[in-house]
């Protein structure tokens, strides 16, 4: 039986081999899956770093192929394709886990819930389920063409596994690990590709080498993958490369803005829908936004929603009579994203000075400051005279690693031998078990509002100073060490 192959230049050639990975080569060209080509990875990351315009489609791709690297550790006297029902299953999985993101990619999920959050929906409206990618996509799985090529493959039930692996309903699966686990194949390849692409240092993964030094074992709660103590130190490199991209690439301050600015545009344009008043918005009503908006349960209408969509209507809404989405889309042409004040950044100015301060352990700082940065924000959106719909407060907390803690493996924990034992990575490594963290406190605001970011300023200083005095009162006296 011949083989398919496919360039790709984070992983060389991905190869599909026997009748089952011959059909998922053949379901790349169905229409869902084809749409991925338009849905760019890092959403708008592009207008930051210029190169970050890889696809979903490519990612996808990606991921089948670590995935298959990491199931022949699973299944290693497995040839020519001649895979389980749960291996085939798994790639199918691996193929297909983004199939059901939107445009703009997550980017749109946060368009619909700062319309929700304005037009209050039933939960789990239509609407709202399907811009969640994790609940359109096993509707997509199961309920259109991709749910017959996949029947073709597997039968009348594979669907269903497919979609369960993505949902990882069975958590103890070693198979739904590969997936979707702190150590699956998505992540072992966006973590090589996104840098790649944006043009990002990074620590780098060595995959190669934890590809060889993957062993299966056999623990109460399932099987699981697992490095002996001498590779370890690759999967310690994995989990910090993994957490210093997200201050680095994916929560970067620009995209971020522009990102935002984008969840206004759209908000506005899906109010204007809602009123039957879609021409304000620059919309004839045949438009494939109306039509979503207005029978989002069809699948067909999920079909329309890539970047191609918004880009080819930009110059509609910079048109549009309404002057809020005219303004807003004319900005995003031009880049001209909206200022912003980082608390985090203020905090740390006034920390500086504070001789309480350097006393505290890098742990304990980072808490405080974290803890006034909260409460900044917080009593800023409680000041009438300064906060407004001009205002938006950006939160992003970010861990390097949830520890599962399970002595003798878990399938979705990091295991490794030490010892003779099997343990999570968190036990072993300074690093991942100093529970680094960190967490965005920014507020963007409409510079078009006279004097706004000179108020706002003020108050964060204010507040900052106010509330790092009480934090670092409340460690003194909550510590009997201290004088």
């Amino acid at each position: 039986m011949s083989t398919k192959m496919i360039k790709d230049p984070i992983h060389g050639s991905i190869e599909f081999e026997g009748q089952a990975e011959l059909e998922l080569k053949t379901m790349l060209s169905d229409p869902y899956f084809q749409r991925l080509r338009r849905v760019k990875q890092l959403g708008f990351s592009d207008f930051v770093f210029p190169s970050a315009t890889h696809s979903r489609f490519a990612h996808s791709l990606g991921v089948y192929a670590v995935a298959k690297r990491l199931l022949s550790v699973v299944e290693p006297d497995v040839k020519k394709g001649d895979w389980s029902g749960q291996g085939h299953a798994c790639l199918a999985a691996a193929l297909l886990h983004d199939i059901g993101h939107g445009m703009f990619s997550h980017a749109f999920e946060n368009a619909m819930k700062l319309y929700v959050a304005r037009n209050p929906q039933p939960k789990d409206s239509p609407l709202t389920s399907a811009v969640d990618h994790e609940k359109i996509s096993p509707r997509i799985i199961k309920n259109s063409s991709i749910s017959r090529a996949l029947e073709k493959m597997g039968g009348a039930g594979f669907p269903e596994m497919v979609a369960n692996m993505i949902a990882k309903k069975d958590e103890q699966c070693i198979y739904t690990s590969l997936v979707s686990s702190q150590l699956d194949a998505d992540r072992l390849d966006y973590a090589k590709r996104d840098p790649y692409f944006a043009g990002v240092s990074s620590g780098g993964i060595d995959l190669d080498w934890l590809m060889r030094n993957f062993q299966v074992g056999n623990g109460t709660k399932g099987r699981f993958l697992y490095v002996n103590s001498k590779a370890y130190i690759s999967l310690e490199q994995f989990t910090v490369t993994l957490f210093q991209l997200y201050p680095t690439l994916y929560l970067h301050k620009r995209t971020r803005g522009i990102e935002y600015m984008f969840s206004l545009l759209m908000s506005r344009v899906f109010e204007h829908i809602s009123a039957g008043n879609e021409a304000q918005a620059g919309l004839a009503h045949n438009h494939a936004l109306v039509r979503f908006f207005r029978d989002p349960a069809n699948l067909e209408n999920a079909l329309l929603l890539d970047d191609s969509l918004f880009w080819g209507a930009l110059h509609l809404f910079q048109e549009a009579s309404d002057p809020e989405i005219q303004t807003v889309a004319n900005r995003i042409a031009s880049r001209h994203s909206y200022p912003m004040h980082d608390i985090w950044k203020h905090a740390e100015d006034v920390a500086a000075g504070n001789p309480a301060m350097k006393a505290l352990d890098a742990g304990r700082r980072v808490e405080v400051l974290n803890n006034v940065c909260m409460q900044v924000a917080k009593d800023l959106q409680e000041r009438q005279e300064i906060w407004s719909e001009a205002c938006y407060y950006d939160n992003y907390p970010r861990k390097l690693y949830s520890p599962g803690n399970v002595e003798g493996g878990h399938p979705q924990q990091i295991n490794v031998e030490f010892g003779n034992k099997i343990v999570d990575i968190a036990s072993i490594s300074p690093i991942v078990a100093s529970a680094a963290r960190f967490s965005i406190h920014r507020i963007y605001y409409d510079d078009a509002k006279g004097g706004l970011g000179a108020r706002l300023e003020a108050a964060i200083r204010d507040g900052v100073t106010a509330r790092l005095n009480e934090q670092l009162k409340d460690n003194v006296q909550g510590d009997p060490h201290k004088p």
